[in-house]
């Protein structure tokens, strides 16, 4: 088991899984900790990441692990659909596509990662893996947002600021 907790964002956003609608895509999955929690509520997961070396894959059979670089420009999942993906901490635009038609009518997408701004905090620091203002909320403009947010990140309030993130909980139109 991932000894991370799960994004704060993600355990306060995550839709509950229905009895025909509970495949879950945890993307760029680093070590598991979306994957872990996501089963433990009830998701069929299944996570991919490019490593998966330093990752408990064999805990837990609600969890289908993939290793894959999804940055070859093939998109390693064919035409799988999952009710809800989660990315937190990564992002490679190219991939916004294939998320779009990997969430059938219906599904959820959330969303966290590092915007511009953060590199006075911290890696990343390039505008490669840095979202613009409003970058998410403007790719799935014709969903219907459930939240979002973006800006400084505290450990609680009045700490010092860790990061600059974007955060958004998009539905894809039934």
């Amino acid at each position: 088991m991932s000894s991370q907790l799960p994004s704060s964002w993600v355990t306060q956003h995550c839709p509950t899984p229905h009895p025909t609608r509970n495949r879950a895509l945890d993307l760029a999955c680093g070590k598991g900790r979306h994957s872990f929690w996501l089963a433990d509520q009830g998701w069929q997961v299944t996570a991919i990441d490019r490593d998966l070396a330093q990752t408990d894959t064999d805990t837990n059979p609600a969890i289908n692990w993939i290793e894959a670089d999804l940055e070859t420009g093939q998109w390693p999942l064919g035409d799988q659909q999952f009710d809800l993906i989660v990315i937190t901490n990564y992002l490679h635009r190219p991939l916004f596509e294939y998320l779009r038609d990997a969430v059938p009518p219906g599904g959820t997408l959330i969303y966290e990662t590092f915007m511009v701004g953060n590199e006075a905090y911290g890696r990343p620091r390039s505008p490669d893996f840095l979202l613009r203002t409003d970058e998410l909320a403007d790719t799935f403009a014709d969903w219907t947002i459930i939240a979002q947010q973006q800006g400084p990140i505290r450990a609680k309030p009045g700490d010092e600021i860790t990061a600059i993130k974007q955060s958004i909980v998009a539905q894809k139109p039934e």
